[in-house]
């Protein structure tokens, strides 16, 4: 089996796939899903987090007050070499404060959970625990909305788009 060498969209087809995503938001059947993804997927692309990583994030994970644009305590990182996940605060780069900031606000309680709950996920699925809390969202949800966002608005892109190569 031979290695493939996977080369990322332009900035150019980065921007064209996220501003399609946006105005997809504008007429979508679910908004609150779809606003979710199009964040989930906004935060990987602007701040290089992993989808796992992503999907991990709880709401309290966001430190809104330090630092110049806020960061975002990523509690599961990736350890070097077998040694292990390591914490550590990712700044919210790129506009990823913005982003965050209007999902929190606008997005994230149409979900209906609990914002004081220590551990309510900052990506919530539609799905509830036996507690009737929001349930974490999966992987594989947001594998499939950016690869569908792909198909839409990035037709000449050759592979299929996901979250490590985006």
């Amino acid at each position: 089996q031979r290695a493939s060498l996977r080369i990322p969209p332009s900035a150019e087809q980065v921007h064209r796939l996220f501003a399609g995503w946006r105005q997809d938001l504008v007429s979508c059947r679910k908004f609150a899903p779809t606003a979710r993804n199009f964040a989930a997927a906004r935060l990987m692309a602007d701040v290089g987090i992993r989808i796992n990583k992503t999907r991990s994030l709880d709401l309290a994970n966001i430190k809104w007050d330090l630092g110049r644009f806020g960061k975002l305590h990523v509690r599961k990182g990736k350890g070097s070499r077998g040694s292990g996940p390591r914490e550590r605060m990712v700044p919210l780069i790129n506009d990823a404060g913005r982003t965050m900031g209007g999902y929190v606000e606008d997005v994230w309680g149409h979900f209906g959970d609990n914002h004081d709950r220590p551990s309510a996920p900052l990506f919530p699925s539609e799905r509830k625990n036996t507690d009737s809390s929001a349930a974490r969202i999966s992987s594989e949800t947001l594998r499939a909305a950016l690869a569908e966002a792909a198909v839409r608005h990035l037709p000449d892109w050759p592979d299929r788009l996901t979250p490590h190569v985006l």
